[in-house]
């Protein structure tokens, strides 16, 4: 029987040791897709003296990457995309805030991103469930990710859609086995949706606690994204192995560089404020010298007034705030019938992403 998509499962788990299997117990989310793939990178070499023909084809390095979208419940893998959860005093994984007796404050994007030996880690597990039954320990599909990482993480909202999230990772290994998909419990919230969230350009300081005043809202949104790239990047070395955790052909490190972040928005034309910002200011009249830097600000509640303080949100509540934002790109088409749009670039130095749940760690 062939298998199909709804008898497989996705599960992940926060790695302590970088390449050590973890075991698994975390949802992503709602989960639509998942694309793998696995390269022997094979060798094929002639000879002198032989034919015109290979004179054989061995295996190269073992390259794993790979990519998986679901729709956003909660927040705790956002972490492996960023790096750190600097809610308290600390700058390096130091955890949540209380916010509120039964809530937590959860902040990431530091500029004290962690290091390459500090940076997480997971380990994810895909099964294929092709027999549930008598067969069911031997004809199963389980393959074990180790040692990923993101390479990057894109979020994005449109009209009629819950909030995505598509992910591109790398991983150091994988082990097969006929194991059942481990049992997870699912997450019974709903996923953000378009309608509770709302986007803000304003040249002012936000942090986790700013309330949003409604002049600065972006009018007419219909979809945005924002996206933060790790730029990782695999090693492999002639010495093969000399870590338990890692295979003779595997990848020995997936290794964050530098980080970048892009954004850009969509709208129906409203008024010519989002126009004369892309030309420098709110009050220009033509390409200015310099631009004025924005903050630009994605709010998303499922309870309670979007834009509001997080003070008086318990739960379910995600804020990210693009600092030092410039408009780099324009787009105005016109045509009959068609309501007039708005397509901007974005370009911004930085990001931290606020979220307050009930969860009280990331790690």
């Amino acid at each position: 029987m062939v298998n199909a998509g709804y008898a497989q499962s996705l599960y992940w788990a926060n790695e302590t040791t970088y390449g050590s299997a973890a075991t698994v117990n975390q949802n992503l989310g709602i989960v639509q897709s998942i694309n793998p793939t696995e390269t022997n990178n094979l060798i094929k070499v002639r000879t002198l003296g032989g034919t015109r023909d290979y004179n054989n084809v061995i295996a190269g390095k073992f390259e794993i990457s790979g990519t998986f979208d679901y729709y956003l419940q909660g927040g705790a893998f956002i972490r492996q995309a960023i790096g750190e959860d600097t809610a308290s005093t600390a700058t390096v994984d130091s955890g949540p805030k209380i916010h509120t007796g039964a809530s937590y404050l959860h902040v990431m994007g530091s500029a004290a991103s962690p290091t390459v030996d500090n940076f997480p880690s997971f380990t994810l597990e895909l099964s294929d469930e092709e027999d549930t039954g008598a067969l069911a320990t031997t004809t199963n599909l389980n393959r074990t990710y180790t040692g990923c990482r993101v390479n990057s993480l894109s979020m994005s909202a449109t009209i009629d859609e819950p909030v995505s999230m598509s992910v591109d990772w790398l991983a150091q290994g994988v082990t097969v086995s006929t194991a059942g998909a481990t049992v997870v419990a699912a997450d019974t919230k709903d996923p953000y949706v378009f309608y509770q969230g709302a986007v803000y350009a304003t040249s002012g300081t936000v942090n986790a606690y700013t309330a949003m005043d409604t002049t600065s809202m972006i009018a007419e949104v219909n979809s945005f994204d924002l996206s933060v790239n790790n730029n990782a990047e695999a090693t492999w070395y002639i010495s093969g192995t000399t870590n338990i955790y890692q295979t003779l052909r595997g990848a020995k490190h997936i290794i964050p560089k530098g980080r970048d972040y892009d954004s850009s928005l969509n709208l129906h034309f409203s008024n010519k404020t989002m126009y004369q910002r892309f030309l420098g200011s709110e009050s220009a009249t033509q390409a200015q010298s310099s631009l004025t830097k924005y903050q630009v600000v994605f709010d998303f509640v499922r309870t309670g007034t979007i834009g509001s303080s997080p003070k008086l949100v318990t739960d379910d509540y995600i804020r990210i705030v693009c600092a030092n934002c410039a408009f780099d790109t324009m787009n105005m088409p016109g045509a009959v019938e068609d309501i007039v749009n708005e397509n901007i670039g974005v370009d911004l130095q930085s990001a931290k992403i606020y979220l307050v749940d009930a969860d009280a760690s990331y790690e």
